[in-house]
């Protein structure tokens, strides 16, 4: 003979159950509508810390990348400033062979004079180019009050108000970038204003010299145009470099950002096919229950004697 419960304690216990179900079917529900499996930390406390962590890592290669892209703007932009500076060396040169041709005369010589008057100017606004407001060739000191340019030209060559330091910006937890290349550096080279690697004190005696036909203060302006276009190379072969290395990066950051959106959507979305399964099956539970709850609660209990 077998021995069974009251009712009273089996309709609780049915109960109970009823209720459980109805909170996975709300849950469930809930799931299926957001599209997101953790829609309060109480879901799954572990879970909800997983997806802390990983948002934090994921603001945090944002900004990297936002950093680094901002860098290769600012690297393409002297990029690009520098070929034209190296194509205005290019052209002076060859303006300077032409000056020390025995078959070029003072009229031909005064001519050529002219003509690398215009391209000094034109290495002065190079010098003082300006991306969205800043001006690349100034050092730290991309902006001021006035907004006077860096570079201003002289008698004999050209003055400087930037200064000599580099802008880094961080590309990564333990790595900097520098986005630019202070204007000394580029158009005074290693040995200063005046130097043997002064573009414009090169420019200025080869403009001089052409002017007053005077072929040794050519031939100095032509063999020290050499080593400033030597030293603009060399400044653009970096920023070439540090360009090169940015895309690399921009490569990885991009990757890195995709691996952890995809790691916290893991956590966080809703996976469809198992929540469903799981919907449907409690769904099917409730009915049942509701229904032996209501043949229970009928006062005929010789339906539940075996």
């Amino acid at each position: 003979m077998s021995i069974r419960m009251p009712l009273s304690i089996q309709t609780r216990q049915m109960l109970l159950g009823l209720q459980q179900t109805q909170d996975r079917i709300a849950q469930n529900t809930q799931r299926i509508s957001s599209g997101q499996r953790i829609t309060n930390p109480g879901d799954d406390p572990a879970g909800s810390a997983l997806i802390l962590d990983l948002g934090t890592s994921l603001g945090t290669n944002t900004q990297f990348q936002s950093q680094a892209a901002s860098a290769l703007s600012f690297l393409q932009s002297t990029d690009t400033a520098l070929g034209s500076v190296t194509s205005d060396l290019t052209q002076l040169l060859q303006i300077g062979q032409q000056g020390l041709s025995d078959t070029t005369g003072s009229t031909g010589r005064a001519a050529l004079a002219s003509t690398v008057d215009g391209l000094r100017s034109n290495l002065l606004d190079l010098a003082n180019t300006q991306i969205q407001g800043k001006f690349i060739f100034a050092g730290t000191k991309t902006t001021n009050a006035t907004n006077t340019p860096p570079f201003a030209l002289t008698a004999t060559g050209a003055t400087y108000a930037g200064d000599s330091n580099t802008i880094n910006l961080g590309i990564s937890q333990t790595a900097q970038v520098g986005m630019n290349v202070p204007g000394d550096t580029v158009f005074f080279g290693s040995g200063g204003a005046g130097s043997s690697t002064d573009v414009f004190k090169a420019v200025t005696d080869l403009q001089t010299g052409l002017s007053t036909n005077n072929t040794t203060l050519i031939q100095q302006g032509y063999d020290n145009l050499q080593n400033a276009l030597t030293n603009v190379t060399q400044a653009q072969t970096d920023v070439g470099g540090r360009e090169s290395r940015l895309n690399d990066l921009q490569n990885i950051l991009s990757a890195q950002s995709l691996s952890l959106q995809n790691m916290q959507n893991a956590v966080q979305d809703t996976n469809y096919p198992a929540t469903i399964t799981q919907f449907t099956s409690d769904q099917t539970v409730q009915n049942a229950t509701l229904n032996a709850l209501g043949k229970l609660n009928q006062p005929n209990l010789f339906n539940y004697l075996g």
